[in-house]
């Protein structure tokens, strides 16, 4: 399982604050947050009020229901946390595996990686009979007091626990939108998941749990409602009881909207492949815009929203029908070309606030191989990584007992090769911290002519899903100056990327620039440190038996989360939270 993260070692405000990688202000805006009510329910602002610029820790999203009459949901959306909250989420999900036997319950299918609807679906294929249920509400149900008492039935210090649940929690409740939500919710419903398999062991049939969707099937007697509800009342849940639904083969036989009629496999309800079917052969025998317009759609946007919801639904189906897929996306992109259209998704967030990108590189060893790797540093908030790395610095050459070279930390920078352990780990404390993501390249080269090719194959496998997730007025690129590269290349390589995606009206930043920093610069030395740790860490060599982690593992251990992709570029393996990157030795 890796790396293990006990947050029961954890016993004051300051280690939580580390483990949860964030500063002091934005935890207490977080713990201090008071929701808004819904926008239909805010009083209108005065006309004479001045406008002030006040971002929240998290923005609320009305969305109305399919059925209307059931009102809508509220997500919450983080503003500035969003990778503080995935991070925590991985790491929960990590210590309830550890300290929690039968979490996650293999009943439970929604929320776990390798395992999906049509998984979900399969588990109930062929069976004669079906009972589908809901839980009401099922996020916000789930209280912040039950959170924070199931974290110290686990361990976890009283007072820990109750910073934690507040810090996962809005207006007491666990909040749709937040990435640690559905980690908890499948913490939450593991008595659920026992209590309930159990129930359906009792007639012989089949018990799995999708989110809030509960499912029985067989092809004898399946529980009744009544101990289904005992069971939720228990645990402090109720039924949704206008979705509750009984079928037998032959009728509508949906499991997470997949039919399970056929014993091999799930298939997509009929109707729907009869609706795409027919759209599609509409768009080709009149074309898609007047096949739009023939449906009341006139405007360009909404028909370009069209073509991006029927693309979509042709790869859903595509999925799901294997034997479909070669004609239908063949027929998709014949109709896309015939009428000269895309799926295009356009540029929306223009009037956001500049991003960087701080780029370096450096040389691995593997085995016998030169390594060049390539790393990108993508943050909104340069100031802040600025300040953070010069803070850490004055503390460091203003140290009397600090160790090592103190001169050349003042002459270069935080530069890692030239720092002290001390040093390093106080800096990489720093990093966890700091509001950036990171995105790193690497590819094995023979020799130097090969250096600056290898150099450009790395940027550009990753620059244009960069420029794409930084729509905004403008992305400021910052290559550390080097001196085997041609600067005129890589200006190229950036325009040529802004120039595809313009092309094909995708998303993008309005303007790209490019500028080179020499050493010793602060926005330089994040990207250096991180090429700095992850060197050390694919490079380390596991503890022996019963000793501790070495410290190249635990420096890269802390900064994992900030790792967003690692990509080889030689065999396109791409390295994530979902699989690990392991250290070559």
């Amino acid at each position: 399982m890796g790396f293990g993260y006990d947050f029961r070692r954890i016993t004051t405000r300051e280690a939580l604050l580390d483990a949860l990688g964030i500063h002091e202000e934005a935890f207490k805006r977080v713990l201090e947050f008071s929701p808004p009510p819904p926008i239909w329910d805010r009083p209108p602002k005065p006309e004479t009020s001045e406008a002030v610029l006040d971002i929240p820790p998290f923005y609320r999203h009305d969305i109305p229901k399919t059925n209307v009459k059931r009102g809508h949901r509220t997500v919450w959306e983080p503003v500035q946390t969003k990778s503080e909250y995935k991070a925590l989420a991985r790491r929960l999900d990590n210590f309830f595996r550890r300290s929690r036997p039968g979490y996650p319950h293999d009943c439970a299918f929604g929320y776990r990686s390798g395992r999906n609807i049509r998984e979900n679906a399969a588990a109930h294929t062929g069976q004669k009979f079906l009972l589908s249920l809901d839980i009401k509400d099922f996020f916000p149900s789930i209280s912040r007091v039950s959170v924070a008492s199931t974290f110290r039935s686990l361990g976890i210090q009283e007072d820990i626990a109750d910073l934690l649940s507040r810090f996962i929690t809005i207006a007491d409740a666990l909040p749709l939108g937040f990435p640690t939500s559905p980690t908890i919710s499948n913490l939450i419903a593991v008595p659920i998941d026992e209590a309930l398999s159990s129930l359906a062991a009792e007639t012989g049939a089949v018990y799995t749990r999708y989110s809030d969707d509960l499912t029985f099937s067989g092809n004898g007697p399946l529980p009744k409602v009544e101990p289904v509800r005992d069971i939720l009342s228990k645990q402090g849940f109720e039924i949704a009881d206008d979705k509750t639904r009984r079928s037998t083969r032959g009728q509508a036989h949906y499991v997470t909207g997949l039919s399970i009629s056929d014993p091999v496999q799930p298939h997509i309800p009929k109707e729907k492949k009869r609706r795409l079917r027919q759209e599609l052969y509409y768009a080709k025998k009149f074309g898609l815009s007047d096949h739009f317009r023939h449906c009341g759609l006139n405007d360009e946007a909404v028909i370009q929203q069209e073509i991006n919801r029927l693309d979509g639904m042709v790869k859903f189906v595509s999925h799901h029908e294997p034997r479909m897929a070669p004609d239908l996306q063949m027929s998709w992109r014949s109709i896309l070309e015939a009428n000269g259209m895309r799926t295009s998704f356009v540029p929306r967030g223009m009037m956001r606030r500049p991003f960087f990108f701080l780029i370096d590189e450096a040389e691995f060893t593997r085995g016998s191989e030169k390594v060049l790797a390539l790393c990108i540093v993508a943050t909104q908030h340069v100031e802040n990584v600025v300040d953070q790395t010069q803070q850490v610095l004055i503390k460091v050459t203003n140290d009397l007992w600090a160790d090592g070279n103190v001169d050349i930390l003042r002459a270069k920078g935080l530069h890692f090769t030239d720092a002290t352990e001390d040093t390093r780990m106080a800096f990489v404390k720093e990093l966890a911290k700091m509001p950036f993501e990171v995105y790193v390249a690497y590819c094995a080269y023979e020799s130097p002519a090969e250096y600056e090719a290898t150099y450009l194959r790395l940027l550009s496998a990753m620059i244009s899903r960069r420029l794409m997730a930084a729509e905004s007025q403008h992305a400021c690129l910052f290559f550390e100056q080097n001196n085997k590269v041609r600067q005129a290349e890589l200006e190229a390589l950036v325009q040529r990327a802004m120039a595809d995606l313009s092309a094909t009206n995708n998303r993008r930043p309005a303007m790209a620039t490019v500028s080179f920093l020499v050493k010793p610069n602060p926005a330089l030395s994040a990207p250096d440190f991180l090429l700095g740790v992850l060197g050390k860490y694919l490079a380390s060599k596991p503890a022996p038996a019963g000793r501790p982690e070495p410290r190249e593992r635990l420096m890269f251990e802390r900064l994992r989360d900030k790792y967003r992709l690692i990509l080889d570029v030689q065999g396109w393996t791409e390295y994530s939270r979902r699989n690990p990157l392991v250290p070559w030795g």
